[in-house]
């Protein structure tokens, strides 16, 4: 039965479980002048849920790391929001591992384009796919996950959201009215040594303004850096600052700035699954 793209919404239970469950992954690709160190934290928005909505993966050999996110508002009707977000991940991982086995470079959408259809069940989900080679960052970014590329503790390159209207972003799943790979932007941004990129659902973009993140990155490198668990650490920083402000009835949010707009009228943050990747670039 075919189903209407759905609005994502909030759940307001409270949250008293994480999931610190992370990789930290030196990766190799080669000859090349660069590699990624990369480390991942998980705050799902509900103990009652731990699995959440959202799904990620870094592939370690591959150099290739991705984010999804499932939409909320197929609880409504009784499927789980997470299943669709977490069945892409896991193809998207699968194809991956056939692409590295079958030649060097990996292609992200070609990724994206394989998970999307071999994930057969009800639901959809955002979805931001990135791999590292020759000091190329190739992405591909499905609705309002995506990342930010920080060099010299300034964001030099941010993805855009795809959304048809507030809070409404395109969305990969099977119905008829649901987006597929085509709406995918695909980017492609020129990295160097010591460049972090944070991915992350929109769990952390609608509660962290881009300043916030620079700091929290450049305070990072200073107290974390001499850690061999750096990205994790970061990532688990960033992700729990989130989570504070997410909690807030009166800061001032990206998301409460975009409802504003939209003339939702909404103060303080967004609750929502938080899902962070940090991937730091350093020399081969």
């Amino acid at each position: 039965m075919d189903i209407d793209v759905i609005d994502e919404m909030d759940i307001d239970e409270d949250l008293n479980f994480r999931d610190e469950s992370s990789n930290v992954s030196s990766f190799n690709n080669g000859n090349f002048r660069t590699k990624m160190a990369a480390g991942s934290f998980y705050i799902p928005q509900s103990s009652k849920a731990p699995l959440g909505e959202d799904a990620h993966f870094i592939c370690i050999e591959e150099e290739t790391i991705g984010v999804a996110d499932g939409v909320g508002g197929w609880a409504k009707k009784g499927v789980d929001s997470g299943e669709y977000s977490r069945q892409l991940v896991k193809n998207a991982e699968l194809s991956i591992h056939k692409q590295k086995d079958q030649w060097y470079k990996i292609d992200p959408m070609k990724v994206l384009n394989e998970a999307y259809f071999n994930t057969k069940c009800k639901g959809s989900s955002t979805a931001c796919i990135l791999t590292l080679t020759c000091d190329i960052v190739h992405a591909v970014n499905v609705g309002d996950s995506g990342f930010v590329v920080i060099r010299d503790g300034v964001i030099v390159y941010k993805s855009e959201i795809q959304q048809k209207r507030f809070n409404y972003p395109f969305q990969l799943g099977n119905g008829v009215k649901l987006d597929d790979p085509n709406v995918a932007q695909e980017i492609k941004v020129t990295v160097r040594t010591g460049d972090v990129i944070v991915m992350a659902t929109d769990g952390l973009f609608d509660n962290v303004h881009g300043s916030e993140l620079e700091i929290l990155v450049r305070d990072g490198l200073v107290d974390l850096s001499e850690l061999g668990t750096f990205p994790k650490m970061l990532a688990q920083k960033i992700a729990e600052y989130a989570l504070q402000n997410s909690k807030s009835t009166w800061i001032n949010t990206p998301f409460a700035e975009e409802s504003n707009k939209a003339r939702k009228h909404h103060r303080g943050g967004k609750r929502d699954d938080i899902t962070v990747i940090v991937a730091h670039i350093l020399p081969r």
